[in-house]
This record gives C-alpha cells, sequence and structure tokens, in this order.
C-alpha cells in the first residue's frame, strides 16, 4: 500500500513542515506531518496549550513518524524510544527480509505438524485469514514466493517466469485454542499487507495508556489518529492520485486510513506496468492503475482492507466495501473521476492548476 499523504492539524496555517521521502517494501510513500503552535487566553491568565512533539526513525524499509501533545519535553523523548523500541520487537517478529524473524523461522519449519506461535503472530495472522475468507481470497498471505520473485523482476526490470508451487491462504491453518498453526505444504508467509498498520496500532496503545489524548502514528501508508489536536477540528490528510496529484483532503479523528497503489512500487516493461501488488487469482503483478483508500477503526484493518479491495475488481471492491461494517474507501483510476462508498467522509478541495478532475462535492 502506498501513496503521498499531507498531514497536518487543521484549521490554522502551519508554521512548520517536515518532509520525508520513504522507501518501503510493500510500498513508497510521502508525507508531510506538520503543526502550528499557539496560545490561549482565559480570565486574564495566559496558559500555554499544550506543545506538540514530534519523532521519527526510519525503521521497516520506511520512515515511522509519531507526533503527540504533552508539555513534558523528557517524557515525551522517553515516551518515543519506547514506541522505537517497540517498533523494533516487531519487526522481529513480522518481517520476511529477516531470516531471523519468527514468521521466517516459522516457514522453515515442516509442513503438516501444529507449531506455537506468539500471541502477536498469531494474532495478526488471524486477521489475515478472516480478510481472506471476506473477500475470497483477494488478500492472501501466503503468496510470499510469488512476491519475492517480484522483488527480483523489479530488481532486473524483467518478469521472471515463476515456477514456485501454487499457494493459497486455504493452506494455512489456526488453531486459536492452542494458538498453534500448520501448513498443508511449505509455504512463504509476506506480512506486508497488514503488519505496519499492526505495528501502528500497537505504538499507539503505547501512548494511550500513559495518557496521551492527542496522538497520529503514521508508518509508510499506514496512519492511525486518535482526538484533535488542540484547537483544531481534526487531522488533516491528502488524498493522492495515481498521478501523485492531490484528490483532496480529509480532516479526521480517532480513526485510521491506509492507501494501496501502484504509484512507487512499479517496474515497467515495454508499456506495461507491473505493481508490487499480487492477484492471487492469477499469480500475476497488478497491471492497471488505482489507488484505493480505506479508513477504519484500526490501522490493521485499514491496512489489510485497503490492499484486498485494490487486488479485487473495481465494481466487486466498491460493493464489497460498501457491505463491509466499519470500512469506508475511495476508489481513484488514473485520469478518471474517483468512486466512493457510501459513508466514505467528504473531501476538501485542494486547489492545483495542474489536476483535471474535481473532488466530491
Amino acid at each position: 500500500m502506498s501513496s503521498s499523504h499531507t498531514v497536518r492539524d487543521s484549521n490554522h496555517p502551519l508554521s512548520a513542515r517536515v518532509n520525508l521521502l520513504a522507501y518501503f517494501a510493500q510500498r513508497i510513500g510521502f508525507i508531510v506531518l506538520a503543526t502550528s503552535h499557539a496560545v490561549a487566553q482565559q480570565n486574564e491568565e495566559v496558559t500555554p496549550l499544550l506543545q506538540r512533539q514530534y519523532f521519527s526513525q526510519p525503521h521497516l524499509g520506511t520512515i515511522v513518524q509519531i507526533a503527540f501533545y504533552s508539555n513534558d519535553k523528557e517524557f515525551s523523548q522517553k515516551l518515543a524510544e519506547d514506541c522505537f523500541r517497540q517498533v523494533k520487537e516487531l519487526d522481529k517478529i513480522f518481517s520476511d527480509y529477516r531470516s531471523d524473524s519468527e514468521v521466517s523461522q516459522l516457514c522453515c519449519k515442516p509442513a503438516k505438524v501444529a507449531h506455537k506461535i506468539s500471541d502477536d503472530l498469531f494474532d495478526v495472522i488471524a486477521q489475515a485469514q478472516e480478510i481472506s475468507t471476506k473477500t475470497n481470497g483477494a488478500f492472501d498471505i501466503t503468496l510470499g514466493y510469488t512476491t519475492r520473485n517480484w522483488r527480483q523482476s523489479a530488481r532486473q526490470k524483467k518478469l521472471l517466469f515463476n515456477d514456485d508451487p501454487e499457494a493459497s491462504y486455504k493452506d494455512l491453518i489456526l488453531y486459536p485454542k492452542s494458538r498453534t498453526i500448520m501448513f498443508r505444504q511449505p509455504l512463504k508467509i509476506d506480512l506486508g499487507g497488514i503488519a505496519k498498520g499492526y505495528i501502528a496500532d500497537r505504538v499507539m496503545m503505547i501512548l494511550s495508556k500513559v495518557g496521551i489524548k492527542q496522538a497520529a502514528v503514521i508508518i509508510g501508508g499506514e496512519m492511525i489518529f486518535t482526538e484533535a489536536p488542540p484547537e483544531k477540528n481534526g487531522w488533516t490528510v491528502g488524498i493522492e492520485r495515481p498521478s501523485r496529484e492531490m484528490l483532496g483532503a480529509l480532516t479526521i479523528s480517532n480513526t485510521a486510513l491506509s492507501t494501496s497503489g501502484d504509484s512507487y512500487q512499479f517496474f515497467e516493461q515495454g508499456n506495461v506496468r507491473h505493481a508490487h501488488l499480487i492477484d492471487p487469482s492469477s499469480g500475476k503483478p497488478k497491471t492497471n492503475r488505482l489507488n484505493v483508500t480505506t479508513i477504519a477503526r484500526s490501522a490493521m484493518l485499514a491496512d489489510a482492507w485497503a490492499t484486498a479491495l485494490r487486488i479485487s475488481t473495481q465494481e466487486n471492491a466498491l460493493k464489497l466495501a460498501n457491505e463491509t461494517k466499519g470500512i469506508e474507501a475511495t476508489f481513484i483510476p488514473f485520469g478518471k473521476p474517483a468512486r466512493f462508498t457510501t459513508a466514505f467522509p467528504k473531501l476538501t478541495p485542494l486547489h492545483q492548476p495542474s489536476s483535471r478532475q474535481s473532488p466530491r462535492n
């Protein structure tokens, strides 16, 4: 999932801007997170508002950004360190780029035998399997061999023949009571379409547990927000077209957002654009240009559903999104008008001379 977003506190001129170019395994994004500071006057006494604390570090092949409001700088620094420590620990569980990660080690174990796994890994795989079932396999974490082949193809800028055995989410069996997992056949699991969202949720949990009420966590294209910043209506997020122009902006709070697209992760062979998104029904990369942005109660759900809806045909995806409780989505094809689920929030227009499309009225 990837796209470029502009994120800032709304209803106030910007006083600072942070531009970060994020390269990552499943998506590459360009994110701006900025805000302003102000003071409030009450009964002739000037009382400072909570101050914005911002931290960023490179992790997970991208930039992890954390913003929250606190007047205790020392406490904020220690809290940010705790958050980044959590990111590192979860990367050791989910990364298919690391041979020593839990998921990589799991895939080296024999098939047709139940294996005990950590609660974090079990919860993510269980959610992935649920979405796979709901989408009839459009979302599938068992395509690790195919995604590995795509990475090799991208390096050579040539679609390589893939002779790996066919696999599907149905080859993966979970046993909830024992928190174990079994493969029907040898599999390579790729959690790139769900793990970053889960990690963002876990980071936000750390912030919430110590009483932080106004926060944003952004990991590549995955974003989760709590309450609006002081004296603001919410956090403003720019929604991007496949052309990398901005379609419009959302002002949101207490929700999560994710975008899946091919604006950054692709290679071209001849006149064909091969995205990093693999269609499980064919085992081949998607070649149509389309951004899908989802809104959900958690970053994990937004992350996985954005991928699933991007893989599905647009008509089926729009119908599915409208029928799925707690999921809203917009579908933005290249050079064509965007389509929205019935309750997707209204976009605020962003006036750009180069843009030929108009956001929804």
